[in-house]
């Protein structure tokens, strides 16, 4: 069996190494990988930074995540495709603990949570220690899988069947594939897989809440697609 690991790039020179390398020192127990990055027009040296260390890198001028997301799906030639962000580093068993869930009969997509290891209040305290707890209740109790991203990982043949990421969306796109995911099998919540992250995106203060807020409610209540890019910050 194959895996394609791909990690969505964009000025990401100071920390797509480490990524790459966690990538790499995962434990994968003999299954063959590739490591695709997929270069969303970036300016500094992130795509020199990915060649060095051995990844494939795909440039694409242009940019937007589920633009990002998708070149990556269909450039894939792995069974079984992961995807974490360029400014996250994965554990050991980040890899297998995928591998081994998805494995299950019936099982198209699995994901897992994010830790931010710097950032201010109350975006640190929100997403290390509350956020879990609301991944969890989205899951089990409403049955809507928030699936970040920077942790998932599905059957490459399924996720074609549904058409894969839909890449207009500016954001959004990870939850909003998964959630499509369900109609091709069972998505699972591995709570206690967790990956570290930057935690940049508290540099917008309250911004941020309120931004996501409306995000939310657009996209769940009014099942409104047109929803506003979150700025760059980095």
């Amino acid at each position: 069996m194959k895996i394609s690991v791909i990690v969505p790039a964009y000025n990401e020179e100071k920390f797509i190494g480490k990524t790459i390398q966690s990538v790499q020192q995962a434990d994968r127990r003999g299954l063959e990988m590739e490591l695709i990055v997929v270069n969303g027009g970036s300016t500094d040296r992130t795509a020199e930074i990915a060649k060095s260390l051995g990844a494939r890198v795909l440039d694409e001028p242009h940019r937007g995540i589920g633009f990002a997301r998708q070149q990556g799906l269909l450039h894939a030639k792995g069974d079984i495709v992961l995807f974490t962000d360029s400014d996250t580093t994965v554990p050991k068993n980040w890899i297998i603990r995928h591998v081994d869930e998805l494995k299950k009969p019936g099982v198209s997509l699995t994901y897992g949570t994010f830790h931010v290891t710097d950032g201010t209040f109350p975006y640190y305290q929100h997403v290390n220690y509350i956020q879990p707890l609301i991944l969890w209740f989205f899951h089990h109790v409403l049955y809507t899988p928030i699936a970040a991203g920077q942790n998932h990982a599905f059957w490459r043949e399924k996720a074609l069947a549904i058409g894969g990421f839909d890449d207009t969306l500016p954001v959004m796109e990870d939850i909003d594939f998964a959630s499509r995911m369900r109609k091709v099998g069972k998505v699972v919540f591995l709570m206690n897989l967790v990956v570290y992250s930057s935690g940049r995106r508290s540099k917008e203060g309250l911004g941020f809440y309120s931004r996501m807020t409306k995000t939310l409610i657009d996209y769940y209540i009014f099942r409104n697609k047109k929803l506003n890019k979150f700025p760059d910050y980095r």
